[in-house]
């Protein structure tokens, strides 16, 4: 089956990220085929199959300590998918952590809903992006 699906998620604007919060994903900037499609801060994959994903997101945070972005794929962490950081100085410090992985969707109707967790200090993030690339 040639499928060809893609998405490409990014959020522009600076936006604040509790600890344990959901990145949010507000604009469809790619999208092709039919297998993946955006929800309410996610991405929704509905054919059975590989799935690649990128996601890199450049931040601040109002106090020091570790960051963490993590793939959840149907709120569970994905083991592997995740990346650290640390901030030693509130505010001001930028930083970015990029993370990638497959991921699979089991056949028979299933879907899954991907996102992207903050399972660190909170955040104020002022760019996010994600992409979904069906492989096989």
């Amino acid at each position: 089956m040639c499928n060809n699906s893609l998405i490409y998620m990014i959020t522009p604007t600076t936006t604040a990220v509790t600890s344990g919060g959901v990145l949010p994903l507000s604009t469809i900037a790619r999208r092709r085929g039919k297998s993946i499609s955006s929800e309410t801060d996610s991405v929704l994959l509905s054919a059975p199959g590989y799935y690649k994903i990128n996601a890199c997101v450049t931040f601040s945070a109002p106090a020091p300590g570790v960051v963490t972005i993590r793939l959840a794929k149907d709120g569970v962490a994905v083991p592997g998918i995740t990346g650290s950081d640390t901030i030693t100085v509130a505010t001001t410090e930028l930083r970015t952590i990029s993370i990638s992985g497959i991921v699979r969707v089991s056949c028979c109707g299933d879907s899954s809903s991907l996102s992207l967790i903050n399972s660190g200090i909170a955040i104020t993030a002022t760019n996010i992006s994600f992409d979904v690339e069906y492989l096989d």
